[in-house]
């Protein structure tokens, strides 16, 4: 699917990315990849600096490289991420939250029929189909992801560290750049290195403005501290069972617990249900249950084989069996609803 030249590109965007169990269209996602390219900044930043320490620096120690503020767009690329994985988890948590302006020539019968085939739900698609070309654009979406999750802060004030006005030498008071204007400059220079070739007596040899790495550093500094700031509000404010939620330490909330807590009641409540009703069914129940947790038990084992099944990042922590549980969790679902029916029509 996501190789037909002919399927809508959100549609294989949302396949490759946000569908099935392994997505990796969350928000942890883009600040460890913003953290990647923070490192590699600072590597390049010890590169220049060494380099400019010879006898004889070559001229790219102090004029810089092309490639370097290149790094910008993958910020850019960071923020976006964010947003629209967000996005996502919003609509699928409340899909009442979805206006219909906001489905207006996004899902016509053609990308309908590629969606059922791809198995991309309708949020997955309007996250994959959403553009964050600017700051404003960004913290739209958590203004309305907050106001959906009753959430009493306002995402810019959120990002935003105290302001500390300072006196410079002539005595004006002056302040450092707001974290917004900060992020207009990012998204800014985006545009221009991606749409533009400029001419000024800033640019390069094609053209691009060139920032040094230390500039580079800071901006992604920023970039990072935003995405935490407003997630450490989601992890503190948001309800537990919203999707992709991370830890106070800023990683993935392994769900792993939450489901065995969930499949133990439904077993629990399911056994009582049984109990009541029919001696002979209990020493079904009884044997079934026995069996399910063997086999439970045995695929645990089996997937913690690294050499079968390697953790290939943070975030992927034992996804076969988080798959297993959450189909046993749905059995267990369709059981006990099964059960309420059938007691409803013996009384």
């Amino acid at each position: 699917m996501a190789n037909d030249p002919q399927a809508s590109r959100h549609v294989a965007f949302a396949e490759r990315f946000a569908a099935g169990p392994a997505t990796r269209f969350n928000a942890y996602a883009s600040i460890e990849r913003a953290r990647l390219l923070q490192r590699e900044a600072q590597q390049i930043a010890e590169i220049f600096k060494h380099e400019g320490e010879q006898e004889e620096p070559a001229s790219w120690s102090w004029h810089g490289l092309e490639v370097v503020p290149y790094t910008l767009v993958g910020l850019t690329t960071c923020l976006e991420w964010h947003a629209r994985s967000r996005l996502t988890d919003l609509y699928s948590y409340k899909p009442d939250s979805i206006e219909p302006k906001v489905l207006e020539g996004k899902v016509p019968a053609k990308v309908l029929s590629q969606m059922i085939k791809a198995n991309v739900s309708i949020p997955q698609l309007l996250g994959a189909s959403i553009t964050i070309g600017s700051t404003k654009e960004y913290l739209t979406v958590f203004d309305d992801l907050f106001k959906v999750l009753e959430i009493p802060l306002k995402p810019d004030n959120v990002i935003q560290p105290p302001i500390v006005e300072q006196i410079d030498i002539f005595g004006e008071p002056f302040r450092e750049p707001l974290v917004r204007e900060r992020l207009d400059e990012l998204f800014a220079t985006r545009h221009a290195l991606v749409h533009e070739i400029g001419d000024d007596s800033k640019t390069g040899r094609t053209f691009c403005e060139l920032w040094g790495a230390p500039n580079i550093i800071w901006m992604c500094h920023t970039v990072i501290s935003a995405m935490n700031a407003l997630e450490r509000v989601l992890t503190k404010h948001a309800p537990s069972d919203f999707p992709n939620l991370l830890t106070k330490h800023g990683y993935p909330v392994d769900v792993r617990a939450q489901l065995a807590t969930a499949i133990e009641d439904l077993e629990n409540t399911i056994g009582a249900n049984i109990a009541e009703r029919s001696e002979p069914a209990q020493c079904a129940w009884t044997t079934a249950l026995q069996l399910a947790r063997e086999s439970a038990a045995a695929h645990e084992q089996l997937f913690s084989d690294r050499r079968l099944f390697p953790e290939r990042y943070i975030g992927r922590a034992n996804i076969l069996l988080r798959a297993s549980m959450q189909q046993r969790l749905a059995l267990l679902t369709e059981i006990a609803s099964e059960l309420a029916k059938s007691r409803a029509v013996s009384r």
